[in-house]
């Protein structure tokens, strides 16, 4: 009786070992198939946040050679009107140039749906906090440039006091030349848009490196990350 207990005894517990590895085992396997499928995510979401950074560094790109071309354009006026030069049709196509200054906007698709999942599913510290530092900084400028709004001033103020014809982008022709050298409204919204066209095009510098650098980095991460 006493073996036949003993036997009884090993044997019930080398089942409960069984179970127990049993569901360990499952277990194991469950948390692998959920870490598949938080990679499998993290993958699609960072393929879709590359294609948009991609797209950034190039209308990066042509926004700083626009800051340049207006910044270009407004020291053209300011040697016009400081060397008594006289007027000249060219100076149409400046007048016009001065009041575009806008920034391109992101498309922020990607990054929404990564911040609706939690950012912490980027596993990569260095590739998370670049990238929410990029879109946060974005989010930033825009938000700058729509308080100062320097466009809509020369439209709403500017160019209905000072001149005559107005076709966007294209020329601005003065009521008076003379009168407009010497208008301290004038020369004082000329240097807005200087300041707010290097302001933003130093940024644009700088977001373009990021972006670069944001790139690289989610090269290497999707280069980890399984594909199947």
């Amino acid at each position: 009786m006493k073996g036949n207990s003993f036997k009884y005894v090993k044997y019930a517990i080398g089942e409960i070992v069984l179970v127990v590895i049993g569901i360990l085992i499952a277990l194991q396997i469950n948390n692998w198939n959920e870490y598949r499928k938080e990679r499998k995510l993290e993958l699609n979401l960072l393929e879709g946040v590359l294609k948009s950074v991609v797209l950034d560094t190039s209308r990066l790109s042509i926004e700083v050679n626009d800051f340049n071309e207006l910044l270009e354009y407004a020291d053209y006026i300011k040697i016009k009107f400081d060397d008594g030069s006289a007027y000249e049709k060219k100076l149409d196509t400046a007048f016009a140039q001065i009041a575009i200054s806008h920034l391109y906007t992101p498309d922020y698709t990607a990054f929404d749906r990564i911040t609706s999942v939690g950012v912490d599913i980027i596993k990569n510290d260095s590739l998370r906090n670049l990238m929410v530092h990029y879109y946060d900084t974005s989010r930033h400028l825009y938000s700058v440039e729509t308080y100062f709004e320097n466009s809509k001033y020369y439209r709403q103020h500017i160019f209905p006091k000072y001149f005559k014809s107005y076709k966007y982008g294209r020329e601005v022709i003065p009521v008076d030349y003379e009168s407009l050298k010497n208008s301290s409204e004038f020369r004082v919204a000329l240097d807005y848009s200087i300041n707010d066209a290097k302001y933003f095009k130093n940024w644009a510098l700088h977001r373009r490196d990021d972006a670069k650098k944001l790139i690289a980095l989610l090269n290497e991460n999707l280069n980890q990350l399984p594909h199947d």
